[in-house]
């Protein structure tokens, strides 16, 4: 304790004892001193009310010492002479003090804390906002993110206590909004560079499978970065992280009978040269012969195909040779790699991809190769139609133009198509696919045909729908004559409807198409001049066609949160008038039935956009008058009140984990893809090795980060080194998503410690000790026992400890007096300093003791 701080206890200590010994006793007041004390106390609470308000003086920056003191000192004076008064009189005012003085004292001190905290906040922004306005990502900016991350989440309950909406909303603003802001810009840049310090780490630990898996998420991380040198510095690092690994197979598995793929870390050499990926003579398929071996896109994985199918609940060998190489031209491997499956084929064949072939067949793909003999069933608009016949096991299946012709398919069009009987080729028992349907675009280059309408109908108030046979070359105005009486109706847009196919256009007319006090007019259409792809011309149309002002209100659809954008977006059935709604008219409630603020946004299409980026996940209710809203018609007609609710979850991403073994006895490690909840990461029933549950007094610790669980088992729970089939469920994020069961195959290593279970004399009066499993000597041994004979402890230099037959046992000889051990009670005690272990290196168990008696 510093000198100044004692000196000020001990006046303070000064001043109470004078006080005690000195004070004189308190006077009853009077009613109207009181009531004028009391009236003094209430105008400074409202003065202190309008200082932390912002609707008064307050700023959400400056704390009001001035008032607050003030209100405190008239509020002690007020509340000392009404305990004088009789009790009527008391509870009353004391009532009245309570309301209108304490009640605002209290807010205050809340305000003043919101202050402090927020300052915290700030001060740590402000470190972090530093390092980004050097373009660094490094250590210190990855501190300085989790400490403002940290700050944020503790201080932030701080921030809500403040009372009043409008007040509250204002301190968020100057303080956790804007640290939310900063954050966020450092969110993708940490958590890339934070992958690949664990991809860095697993290198190290020569650990290729687990640093490519890091290396691949913070790929997926990388495109969210929007500033340009921070993006680079982490792409050469991750390039040269990438490069620095050899090139490994990860995985073999075969998916469907006559399809094996092989995994492997990196990109592969493609081609079939003699270190290519798709040379078949670098893999080998026991009892299989190789087709042909194909590299997919990204170069990673070989697909083995085969003559033969593989048989269901049998097992296969495939070797892969060591000579093949990366596309960086590194060597697979020092020895060949060889990996045993055993097949299992229950899934079932669908179709991939439908297309149109230039020459008018359409070729449809499945999934997997399927049966030649398969009953296969084809169905186009509603028509059989006939494959070409399959003579070979195969995977694609062409459907000619000439039976497409026959059922009259036209170039251009969307038609349906219904697909069943494909088999696979499992060998006895094949699998067959559901019954498929779907759409398809028939679309060949040949064409003679000329293009037609097919309709053109009023889609809404302005807007007339034309709609063609086939896709044309364009559509434009120039294509249009639209006469009204003896007035030509020139089109605002003309545009196309059918997703770029061009065969359904949009006309919209504009607004003046409607006289004064007219609510419907009649129109003249004439469509002409129009060409499809092949320069076909169509003939020329006529249509009369009556257009009707739109009176009918926007009315209320749907409303939901989009996770995307952090808004919610509520729909109605029409197009909405741009700009922002009215946000008088809007009003949102959270579960408490608390008015709660959002930003309103310009609208969108057919939606009203609230920003809700400040609330929490939670349940809100929505209620929205009338006229907050406008629709897009001429007319421009209000919304109609309604009331809806949404539920906000920002976070609606699973956490997933891998697991990884230790260097300590029955330990392994949980790394999750984000931070997660203690009590589900640390709850023992979430884990499980082998198909039992984790022991309850397990010992879980939990990173800092709150994405690295290390786990240990109780002594004797792991009884074999090998490896444990480890499962991990339950486990929530911190937005309360629940992971998707888990589970992998790690070694652990025994942690049960060997048992001292016999201890007798053998024939030349040496003590022999048995124990429940083979042992080691990290030492002579002396300090691993207890040893006395007829109650008298003996020194270790009377004897020396020795193998004995077997790993099991050890010999105490007696040295070098003989006769040590010939007669009297011996009492052999296992010792808390053992430094006897088994072969895992769990030293002998203490406290364990044997008696000899002769």
């Amino acid at each position: 304790m510093s000198k100044k701080r004692t000196l000020k206890i001990l006046s303070a200590s000064a001043i109470a004892a004078s006080a005690f010994v000195t004070a004189p006793s308190i006077e009853a007041a009077s009613v109207s001193e009181a009531e004028k004390l009391v009236k003094t106390a209430k105008d400074a609470g409202t003065v202190l009310k309008w200082a932390i308000s912002i609707e008064g003086t307050a700023d959400g920056k400056t704390r009001p010492w001035a008032a607050y003191n003030a209100a405190k000192s008239a509020y002690d004076k007020a509340l000392k002479a009404v305990n004088t008064l009789p009790a009527a009189q008391k509870n009353r005012y004391l009532a009245d003090l309570d309301q209108n003085v304490k009640l605002h004292i209290t807010r205050t001190m809340y305000y003043i804390d919101a202050i402090t905290a927020g300052e915290k906040i700030k001060e740590k922004q402000q470190t972090l906002a530093y390092q980004q306005d050097l373009d660094i990502i490094n250590d210190q900016t990855e501190k300085a993110y989790h400490e403002l991350s940290n700050e944020i989440r503790k201080q932030a309950i701080l921030l809500d206590r403040v009372y009043g909406q409008t007040t509250r909303d204002l301190i968020r603003s100057h303080y956790k909004q804007s640290a939310e802001k900063v954050r966020d810009a450092s969110k993708y840049p940490v958590t890339v560079k934070m992958e690949l310090d664990f991809a860095q780490k697993a290198l190290a630990d020569k650990n290729s499978v687990k640093a490519n898996k890091h290396i691949q998420e913070a790929k997926s991380y990388l495109k969210y970065i929007n500033n340009t040198v921070i993006k680079k510095y982490l792409t050469d690092r991750l390039n040269a992280l990438e490069t620095s690994y050899v090139p490994k197979v990860e995985n073999v598995s075969a998916a469907e009978p006559k399809r094996i793929r092989v995994e492997f870390n990196k990109a592969m050499l493609s081609g079939s040269g003699t270190n290519g990926a798709e040379n078949t003579s670098n893999y080998s398929v026991s009892g299989r012969t190789i087709k042909n071996v194909i590299l997919t896109n990204d170069k990673k994985t070989a697909v083995i195909e085969l003559y033969d199918p593989l048989y269901t609940s049998t097992s296969y060998t495939v070797t892969v040779k060591k000579n093949i190489q990366s596309a960086n031209y590194e060597t697979l491997s020092t020895a060949d790699y060889t990996s045993s499956f055993t097949f299992s084929d229950k899934q079932k064949p669908t179709v991939s991809t439908i297309t149109t072939q230039t020459n008018g067949n359409v070729e449809i793909k499945f999934s997997e190769i399927i049966n030649s003999g398969s009953s296969l069933s084809i169905t186009v608009d509603g028509k059989s139609v006939t494959a070409n016949s399959v003579y070979s096991d195969t995977d694609t299946v062409t459907v000619p133009k000439a039976e497409l012709d026959r059922i009259g398919l036209r170039k251009g069009r969307s038609y349906s198509i219904v697909v069943s009987g494909a088999k696979d080729v499992v060998v006895y028992t094949p699998n067959t696919m559901d019954t498929y349907r779907s759409n398809f675009m028939y679309n060949p280059t040949a064409d003679s045909v000329a293009p037609g309408v097919r309709t053109l109908q009023v889609k809404d108030e302005k807007t007339l729908t034309v709609e063609f046979t086939e896709t044309l070359e364009a559509f434009t105005a120039s294509n249009l004559v639209i006469t009204k009486g003896n007035t030509t109706i020139r089109p605002t847009t003309v545009k196309d409807v059918s997703n770029g196919q061009k065969t359904k256009f949009d006309i919209e007319l504009p607004a003046s198409v409607y006289g004064t006090n007219e609510n419907s007019v009649w129109l003249n259409v004439q469509v002409k001049a129009y060409k499809d792809l092949d320069n076909n011309t169509g003939s020329t149309i006529d249509r009369s066609v009556s257009l009707t002002k739109d009176l009918n209100p926007p009315q209320f659809v749907s409303a939901t949160y989009d996770a995307k954008t952090n808004e919610f977006q509520i729909s109605f059935n029409k197009t909405l008038k741009s700009g922002s709604p009215v946000a008088n008219n809007i009003k949102i409630y959270d579960s408490g039935s608390n008015i709660v603020k959002a930003t309103v946004k310009s609208n969108v299409n057919n939606k009203l956009i609230l920003d809700v980026k400040s609330l929490p996940d939670g349940d809100y209710r929505i209620t929205v008058e009338d006229g907050a809203v406008k629709d897009n018609t001429i007319s421009q007609n209000n919304n109609r009140a309604f009331i809806t609710s949404i539920t906000k979850k920002f976070d609606s991403i699973k956490p997933t984990v891998q697991f990884d073994k230790s260097s300590i006895n029955g330990q392994f490690l949980a790394y999750f893809s984000e931070a997660v909840k203690e009590e589900s990461a640390t709850y023992y029933r979430n884990y499980s090795y082998d198909g039992n549950h984790l022991p309850s007094n397990s010992t879980f610790t939990l990173s800092s980060d709150k994405r690295l669980v290390t786990i240990t088992l109780p002594e004797g729970t792991i009884t074999a080194t090998k490896n444990y089939k480890l499962t991990a469920t339950g486990v929530k994020d911190l937005s309360d998503n629940v992971m998707n069961p888990f589970t992998a195959s790690i070694p652990l290593t025994d942690n049960t410690q060997p048992i001292l279970t016999a201890a007798t004399l053998d024939a030349n009066n040496n003590i022999k000790l048995t124990f429940s499993e083979n042992i080691m000597f990290n030492d002579n041994g002396y300090t691993s026992f207890d040893i006395s004979v007829n109650a008298t402890k003996i020194n270790s230099d009377q004897y020396e400890i020795k193998s004995g037959a077997n790993g099991r046992e050890i010999l105490v000889v007696s040295y070098p007096d003989k006769l040590l051990f010939t007669t009297g009670s011996i009492k052999i005690q296992t010792s808390t300093d053992a430094r006897i272990s088994d072969l895992a290196g769990n030293p002998i168990k203490a406290g364990i003791v044997k008696e000899i008696t002769q």
